[in-house]
């Protein structure tokens, strides 16, 4: 068999139910999707305090998108295709049904963030981490997600997991949180699209408000009790895609868990927006045939 290379996450003693809990999940041969890390096997190796949890994946030597990000300037086709593969692969962990339309438990990521999205190839993203990842099984009551309330990093929390205040009888609330911080991932891409004019230098949400590892309480002030959001500049709303995809990312992190759009939902905006990319293309090529005929009359 040719070689290739494989990450090994390794995860020490005190982190087994990390380890567990991603391994479970990975396992599930439904998770499978071109936007989801791809899972190789799990394993335990050695023994006593020194023993040790290793999960092998895929490599992707691009590294994490909060580091692309931070050395590369995209174009409106890469912001497209590297926004539009995270969101379907949001879409398809919150789906009740798989790529083949097989039924299956739908599964809250709930630790969204620029870290834990790989740059496949050029201009695609996977999903990887579900140390904390929760299946949203609906034949599990409130008390079974009770301890499910404030997890997370507290740079990306929701409103409402900031307050404490989620509404654990419904297991769309789960869905809703991660719309919130994939909303926040969605702006860092596009501060770094080429389209917006100039381009500022990599800044992660709320980059300039916070330190580098914000606790709830300042999350709380700033996102609760401000209803402060990362800033969308004016220029940024000439470009006809660019303002379409800041107007779904208003909508994503929407202070009402009840108004966000769902993933499936900005799956669908991201094939509007590619189809509108498409038209114009069309139109500009019409325009520029009839704009010759007339040179030449």
């Amino acid at each position: 068999a040719p070689d290739f290379t494989v990450a090994v996450k390794i995860f020490p003693c005190e982190e087994y139910s990390s380890w567990k809990n991603e391994s479970q999940i990975f396992r599930d041969a439904s998770l499978k999707h071109e936007s989801v890390l791809q899972f190789l096997t799990a394993e335990d190796r050695g023994s006593g305090p020194r023993k040790e949890y290793w999960l092998i994946t895929a490599y992707h030597r691009r590294g994490n998108l909060k580091d692309y990000l931070s050395r590369h300037i995209l174009s409106w086709i890469d912001l497209q295709k590297m926004a539009g593969s995270l969101v379907n692969g949001v879409a398809h962990l919150h789906s009740d049904y798989n790529a083949c339309g097989r039924p299956k438990i739908p599964i809250a990521h709930r630790d969204i963030k620029s870290t834990n999205i790989l740059v496949k190839s050029e201009w695609e993203c996977v999903i990887c981490d579900f140390g904390i990842a929760l299946k949203l099984d609906p034949s599990l009551t409130a008390d079974d997600f009770a301890n499910s309330g404030q997890v997370g990093t507290a740079r990306y929390m929701a409103p409402e997991v900031l307050e404490s205040r989620v509404n654990l009888e419904d297991l769309e609330s789960f869905k809703q949180m991660d719309v919130y911080s994939m909303a926040l991932v969605l702006w860092e891409l596009a501060s770094r699209c080429e389209v917006v004019g100039e381009v500022k230098s990599y800044e992660l949400p709320f980059g300039s408000k916070v330190q580098e590892q914000p606790c709830v309480d300042t999350m709380r002030d700033i996102v609760l009790h401000g209803r402060g959001r990362p800033e969308i500049p004016c220029n940024w709303l000439v470009h006809q895609g660019m303002r379409f995809l800041c107007d779904t990312i208003t909508e994503c992190w929407d202070h009402d868990p009840e108004a966000r759009l769902t993933a499936h939902c900005v799956a669908e905006r991201f094939n509007l927006m590619a189809q509108m990319d498409c038209d114009d293309i069309l139109n500009n090529n019409t325009d520029n045939e009839g704009s010759k005929t007339s040179h030449v009359s």
